[in-house]
């Protein structure tokens, strides 16, 4: 096996490999050369060369959007970095897990008027989830924060950013490590899930006889059966669904603009839901946030393990889990109320077909 000769790059071909990092978007340069030969010297990385590295940044993208697990991006010191901005920005909103690995000069170099620098620490800062700004050598303190990078960028699910000074010479190799990572370093991260339904929120849902579900961004076959099938049977439940949800049921409206551009301020009140319901990524559809922003709901639940953004200007509960895991403690303390709000809009909706 042949390893890069400097340290930092052992500890950083070592931790990845450890982390199940086995996806490498290489974009060649020179100051990432010792990263370069690492990571292509070893059979246990899949590694693929784009040389642009705008396009790089979106090729790594899908590829962490199909398998679930960062992907890392590499890229050599200088304005190489800017352009993996337009990716990084999309993984950070999408919740796509990304590692950047930036090779740069090390300190003493930034500011003096030498070729291929600019200030890369934090250049990511408003659209990273963790900085890892590394320090030339081998140190506990690199490898905590490479691992922590990667335990952000795997359970908070988007981009990370780890830059790494390097000094010349930049090509030599060994045939062994010169290096021990910390064990305590690469430690697995687990996340924790808490549960906090309660009796409160099923007498809200109850009470109310216009309950609006609106669906974002999720992937195919993710959600529940039984769930789809609640949803579905519950007169004062109205599902609205975009194409990227990936969800399918006869009853659901799936052609959101068609049903509600139509209506006039009278029907607006009628569609004004109660509460709404929301689970999935970012809607694409102007006039329903428009609407929900205008006509707001008394209650707003975002159902979602990581974050809940406040698109409508109502968010009152965020639930920090899983729709599965939602639904299956909050399905049992359902009772069933009398309601025409489905009908009303399954109506239009045959109309409007």
């Amino acid at each position: 096996m042949i390893y890069p000769k400097i340290p930092l790059a052992q500890s950083i071909l070592e931790i990845f490999l450890a982390k199940g990092i086995t996806n490498i978007i290489i974009s060649p340069g020179s100051r990432n050369a010792p990263l370069t030969i690492g990571f292509a010297s070893n059979p246990a990385f899949q590694c693929y060369s784009i040389a642009d590295e705008r396009s790089a940044g979106f090729f790594a993208l899908g590829i962490a959007q199909q398998t679930k697990k960062p992907v890392a991006l590499v890229c050599t010191s200088g304005s190489a970095l800017l352009n993996y901005y337009p990716a990084f920005a999309e993984a950070f909103y999408s919740q796509i897990p990304l590692v950047v690995l930036s090779a740069d000069r090390p300190q003493n170099k930034i500011d003096i008027g030498d070729g291929q620098t600019i200030r890369q620490e934090n250049v990511f800062q408003n659209h990273s989830l963790y900085n890892a700004n590394l320090v030339e050598g081998d140190s506990p303190e690199n490898d905590q924060k490479i691992t922590e990078a990667i335990n952000y960028s795997t359970i908070n699910k988007g981009p990370v950013h780890i830059n790494a000074p390097f000094e010349e010479p930049l090509y030599e190799t060994l045939n062994e490590l010169s290096i021990k990572v910390t064990t305590s370093a690469i430690a697995n991260a687990t996340p924790t899930v808490e549960l906090l339904i309660d009796t409160e929120f099923a007498t809200i849902w109850n009470s109310s006889k216009k309950k609006l579900v609106l669906v974002g961004v999720n992937d195919p076959n993710v959600i529940d059966t039984s769930i789809v099938e609640f949803l579905a049977n519950d007169p004062s439940v109205v599902v609205m669904t975009e194409t990227t949800s990936n969800l399918h049921h006869p009853s659901f409206i799936n052609n959101i603009d068609t049903i509600i551009t139509p209506f006039s301020p009278s029907e607006f009140e009628i569609f004004q839901p109660e509460i709404v319901v929301t689970f999935g990524g970012m809607v694409v559809s102007k006039r329903i946030k428009a609407a929900l922003r205008k006509y707001q709901p008394k209650h707003h639940w975002h159902i979602d393990s990581l974050r809940a953004y406040n698109t409508y200007g109502c968010l009152t509960e965020h639930f920090k889990i899983s729709p599965n895991v939602f639904f299956s403690h909050f399905i049992p303390l359902v009772e069933p109320i009398e309601s025409d709000y489905f009908a009303i809009f399954e109506s239009i909706n045959q109309l409007r077909k």
